[in-house]
């Protein structure tokens, strides 16, 4: 931890947290990280069933949505480190690179590590220690949410469009696995959602953040839009596939650029990682929209939804 000086003790030691992190927090995130290994699994399986069964279209798109954004939430999260080190330190590669293995295969990781550090400062009485695992936890928090939204809507929307649309074609190919795959898909996907507002909101200091029966609510209208979304995408792509695949890509390309010529998020250091960040929110927009950035709704939200 960084020095602070009395005053700074002092005054750490008297203030109070906007939030808390409670049991169900901490437990949702433990969750959270086993289902995307869980999730990654899964994935593998499927491409691995399908070579088996010769069905080696299918093979390569399943392969092809595990590696594209395995490739850019990669290059999102090691900007997201580089840009938040500071300046006056180098960037030691070793580290950076165990932290984006790691991050990849159990996203929540870190977050569930400063929650656990967080509660034993608590239970110490640790008011310092307290206050800046809360800080650094709030942070992984939102970088982790906010790669999680590409990690659902790159990586297992596409998967159940996929899957769905081999089923709706063929209703034997419907196996126990496939079914429980679904489940866990839909349920990934609704929750990283309420993730992602959720640490939307722990950011704003004059928004109280959501309890346990709000974030209930919020769930399960969140799996119903997502769910009706995307079996109505996999049924045009099932009698439609390369069209529905092609006006999917033109929907993302169209939805980037308007949301990098109207907002121009400053997410990188450069315009090219910018634009790519505004093409993975296109991708995302196929499927619900979601703001790029705290505040009031502005017209290129209200355009792009």
């Amino acid at each position: 931890m960084e020095y602070v000086d009395d005053q700074t003790k002092e005054n750490m030691q008297s203030a109070t947290l906007s939030h808390q992190i409670s049991t169900f927090n901490i437990v949702m995130t433990a969750i959270s990280a086993f289902m995307r290994f869980l999730t990654i699994i899964m994935n593998c399986c499927l491409a691995y069933e399908y070579w088996r069964s010769a069905s080696y279209t299918y093979c390569h798109w399943t392969i092809m949505s595990i590696l594209i954004p395995m490739i850019l939430t990669t290059i999102i999260y090691a900007n997201v480190l580089i840009v938040g080190h500071p300046s006056k330190k180098p960037v030691d590669n070793t580290r950076l690179f165990w932290r984006l293995v790691v991050s990849f295969l159990f996203r929540d990781a870190s977050t569930l590590n400063w929650a656990l550090k967080y509660t034993e400062a608590k239970r110490r009485g640790d008011k310092i220690a307290e206050i800046e695992c809360y800080r650094r936890h709030l942070m992984e928090e939102c970088n982790i949410g906010f790669l999680r939204l590409f990690d659902s809507f790159l990586e297992t929307a596409p998967q159940k469009v996929l899957q769905l649309a081999i089923v709706l074609q063929n209703t034997k190919s419907l196996t126990y696995v496939r079914t429980f795959t679904f489940l866990v898909y839909f349920l990934s996907l609704a929750w990283c959602l309420v993730a992602y507002n959720r640490s939307n909101r722990l950011v704003q200091l004059d928004k109280y953040d959501i309890g346990a029966k709000g974030l209930f609510v919020q769930f399960w209208f969140l799996l119903c839009l997502t769910a009706s979304r995307t079996i109505c995408i996999a049924y045009l792509a099932s009698i439609f596939p390369m069209e529905t695949f092609a006006v999917c890509i033109l929907h993302m390309v169209l939805c980037g650029t308007i949301l990098f010529i109207a907002d121009t998020p400053k997410f990188g250091k450069s315009p090219l990682m910018n634009y790519i960040l505004c093409l993975s929110f296109g991708a995302v927009y196929i499927f619900i929209f979601t703001p790029v950035s705290d505040g009031p709704t502005n017209s290129s939200d209200l355009l792009l939804s």
